[in-house]
Order: C-alpha cells, then sequence, then structure tokens
C-alpha cells in the first residue's frame, strides 16, 4: 500500500462502506456514474472510490484541503473549492452524490439539500452520513451530552474542557433529520450496518460492540432513531 494510502487509511475503510452501501441499493452501473462528493476533504474517499465509477468531482471550501487532494488526483477525480450550499454545477448533472460527516459543519443545512436536489439527476441517489444530535459522545469533541445542550452552555463546556473557543457542530436529530430530507425517498442503512457489519466493511469500526450484531434486525430498526449515526441512501423523486 502506498504511504499516503496507509496515512489516509480510515477514510479508505469509510469509501469501502460507502461504495458498498451504493453497490446494494443503487439499481444502474456503478462505473457509469457521474458522482460529485461534497465536503471531500483532503479527497481520500473520494479518489478511493474513482476507480469505480466513471467520473468523480470532490467539492470542499477549504482550499488548502484541495491543494492536497489534487496532489493524489485519480485520472478520473477532479477537485473544486466550493460551498456546498452554492454549488458551481449545471441542474440534473450528476448520477450520484455524496454528503459523508458534512451536514453538521453547514450552517445553511435547507441550502445544502436544495443543491443535492438541483444537481442529481431525477432518480438520482445520495450517500448521506452523519451525527445524531442525541448521541451520548459526540463524536467532534469526544465530550458527553455535549450536543444536549444550549448553544452557549456548550460553548462553555468546550471552553473549560480546554476542546476549543466555541461548540461549532450543528448536529439533528433523526427527525430533524427526515424532515430536511423530506422530499427524497430514505433508505436507512444504519440498521443494515450494525446488523451485517462484515457485509458493509464495518466490522473494525464496532470493536468490542461486535457482539451487538447477534441482536435481531428487528431491534435496530427499532433503535434507528437513538443510533449515534446515521447512514441513508436518498433517492431523489423523479
Amino acid at each position: 500500500m502506498p504511504m499516503f494510502e496507509q496515512a489516509y487509511a480510515p477514510r479508505w475503510r469509510k469509501a469501502l462502506k460507502i461504495k458498498t452501501i451504493l453497490q446494494d441499493a443503487y439499481p444502474n452501473d456503478l462505473r457509469q456514474a457521474r458522482v460529485l462528493d461534497i465536503g471531500c476533504g483532503n479527497g481520500a474517499i473520494t479518489n478511493a472510490l474513482a476507480p469505480d465509477v466513471a467520473t468523480i468531482v470532490g467539492t470542499d471550501i477549504d482550499g488548502t484541503l484541495i491543494a492536497e487532494a489534487y496532489a493524489h488526483a485519480a485520472p478520473n477525480a477532479t477537485f473544486l473549492q466550493s460551498d456546498g450550499a452554492a454549488l458551481p454545477f449545471a441542474d440534473e448533472q450528476f448520477d450520484i452524490v455524496i454528503c459523508a460527516q458534512v451536514y453538521e459543519h453547514a450552517h445553511d443545512r435547507p441550502a445544502l439539500v436544495r443543491e443535492i436536489e438541483r444537481v442529481l439527476r431525477p432518480g438520482g441517489y445520495c450517500f448521506f452520513s452523519g451525527p445524531n444530535k442525541l448521541a451520548v459522545l459526540e463524536e467532534h469533541y469526544w465530550l458527553p451530552f455535549l450536543s444536549w445542550l444550549p448553544q452557549s452552555i456548550a460553548d462553555a463546556y468546550v471552553r473549560i474542557t480546554g476542546r476549543g473557543d466555541e461548540y461549532d457542530v450543528w448536529p439533528m436529530t433523526y427527525w430533524q433529520l427526515r424532515q430536511l430530507w423530506r422530499r427524497f425517498t430514505i433508505l436507512d442503512y444504519t440498521p443494515k450496518l450494525l446488523h451485517a457489519p462484515q457485509r458493509f466493511g464495518v466490522e473494525d469500526e464496532l470493536g468490542r460492540l461486535h457482539i451487538l450484531t447477534r441482536l435481531p434486525f428487528a431491534f435496530w430498526r427499532f433503535m434507528a432513531p437513538f443510533l449515534p449515526n446515521f447512514n441513508w441512501v436518498l433517492v431523489k423523486q423523479s
């Protein structure tokens, strides 16, 4: 494995999860798909997915990360600096959009959703993942109950624990997210990931909690609103 792949190994594992989910959900040939990866960061996931799709474009608001992505760009990958809430693409240009761990950083979530809907072709697919506001342990600052608190108290909590100056993440609950994506058909893959982690390449993420996979699938479906992270496939209505 090349040196840069070793450094980006965690994100490459996430790319494997995304690819496996899309292969399961996407009804057409993934190798013919035009893909957009919003909030691509250093391009690790974008470049990892590139061999399995026709073309892929990665966008991020951080120009430094886009420059790093370009340094290892796959032959069919392009990178642009752009805000996800104002994408520089024509309508209905992509078959698939990836929005992984992005929404909680967006200042205007409705604008982000509108842009994804705009650039997707009718019947197009979006892989969406992100944290649950009700998660006991907040995954960006690793502080318990942080996302449950009012903004002013959360800011003070972050400062007191020496993690930063303010809490600059805005996760939503399961029900809020379903309302946000109400114009899409939602396929919730989170229970499937927990019930069959080997199938989707996420067994390493579960660690010692792997024993919980023995619980029936119906249990995970019931627990879906309370799981710490969501993995959805969203289908744009034709």
